[in-house]
């Protein structure tokens, strides 16, 4: 497995205030936060992220796909909106481990100089690499729930690069992990501001597959062409199809490369002009996912994230939508409702397209994998290191999502997404 590090960062230096007590930064003024409280975990966050808040901070997010330099700004909006002290965005390419995008925002160029000092500690942080690796895409992680208080104050990096800068607590996300590259964010609290408590959790998780779409789109582009040229034009020399369509799929323009799959056809193909998909379950999907991006973006869900396609030359050909109708960089780019791009290099297992189709948790997943290859929900509990009783419950969950009955069902529609031998 290569060695990948989580790039969490947390605190730039701030004075406490002499009398002990931590004043809220954002929030109701003149709020006081006692250590006692922060000890607790305490939820400082005042109120929910409004929907006007996260709308903002989604158009800037997926602004970023076209253009990087934007990342900065985005990066800020996000960390400012759901009341963090700083942020890390970081991709890094496997095995090499050389940065592909490095974004901080509320961090000092001195602490940053010294975070590469502390890569193994970082990932100590967590628990090692294999605790890394087995942190869910979906679904942020927290270090004070994740860790006792005595491992994260033994830690090294916290001794020496959090304490001295009154840091409190870290929200890890990752962005992408496949055998290309890793992406993470780190959002960190200073002690001022509390522990991450529920509502930052949960703002989190709404914004989980826009910057994981951003990311993964802005890895198939060259994006830098596509920000500094015409559009269609720039569109046309992208090596990924692209396709630019209306809310109803109806398609505005295809580039070169997308022109190409139509011919060829085993992918999508034009009805009357509209983008089709051969595999039902995955026109559906891509079709409320336009509807969605020309409505309204932020209803996008993970169902419309790395949308699989069965391809006849063999692994499953990977959809993405950027919607266009919203933000400050992409209404000028296009009058279409959203770009779908294809991706036909890294995709997904088989279970983890059917996780994307059907919105199945990482725990559903991990149960289908295993059902997939024939076992029983006992050998499933068991190499899983669960009981019968929760395996049954996410194989029943499964079914009902998947809208199959029996496990012979299930594994008729698994073969359904496999490439052929």
């Amino acid at each position: 497995m290569a060695r990948a590090t989580f790039l969490l960062d947390v605190g730039v230096n701030r004075r406490r205030p002499p009398n002990g007590g931590y004043q809220l930064l954002s929030g109701r003024e003149g709020t006081r936060i006692t250590q006692t409280s922060i000890a607790a975990g305490e939820d400082c966050m005042s109120e929910r992220i409004s929907a006007e808040a996260l709308s903002d901070v989604i158009g800037s997010i997926y602004d970023c796909a076209l253009d990087p330099d934007h990342w900065p700004a985005a990066l800020e909006k996000l960390r400012k909106a759901l009341a963090f002290h700083n942020a890390l965005l970081a991709l890094n390419a496997l095995p090499s481990g050389l940065p592909l995008l490095i974004v901080s925002s509320g961090i000092e160029q001195k602490w940053l100089d010294l975070m590469p000092d502390y890569a193994a500690d970082l990932v100590d942080q967590w628990g090692g690499h294999e605790a890394v690796a087995r942190l869910p895409l979906d679904e942020p992680a927290v270090l004070s729930r994740q860790r006792t208080q005595a491992q994260i104050v033994a830690n090294r990096y916290y001794a020496e690069w959090g304490r001295p800068q009154y840091l409190c607590d870290v929200m890890g996300i990752t962005l992408s992990r496949d055998a290309a590259s890793i992406g993470t964010l780190g959002l960190g609290r200073h002690e001022t501001q509390g522990m991450v408590g529920t509502r930052e959790i949960e703002a989190a998780r709404l914004l989980i597959p826009h910057l994981q779409r951003a990311i993964a789109i802005g890895k198939v582009l060259d994006m830098k062409t596509v920000a500094t040229a015409a559009f269609e034009a720039a569109l046309d020399v992208q090596a990924a199809g692209i396709f630019l369509v209306d809310a109803d799929l109806r398609i505005r323009h295809a580039n070169r490369a997308a022109a190409s799959l139509l011919l060829r056809g085993d992918i999508v193909s034009s009805e009357r002009g509209t983008l089709a998909i051969r595999l039902r379950t995955s026109h559906a999907t891509l079709a409320l996912a336009v509807r969605q991006a020309f409505a309204e973006e932020a209803a996008l869900d993970g169902r419309a994230f790395g949308i699989p396609v069965p391809s006849a030359e063999g692994r499953p050909a990977i959809l993405h939508v950027l919607p266009l109708r919203h933000g400050k960089l992409r209404p000028d780019l296009s009058p279409a409702a959203a770009a779908v791009f294809v991706s036909t290099g890294a995709a997904p297992t088989t279970s983890d397209a059917l996780a994307a189709l059907f919105d199945l948790t990482a725990a559903e997943a991990r149960v289908l994998a295993h059902i997939a290859l024939g076992r029983t929900v006992a050998e499933t509990a068991s190499l899983l290191g669960v009981e019968p009783s929760t395996a049954k419950t996410h194989l029943l969950r499964v079914f009902s999502k998947t809208g199959t009955r029996r496990q012979a069902e299930l594994i008729k529609l698994v073969d359904s997404l496999a490439p052929p031998v």
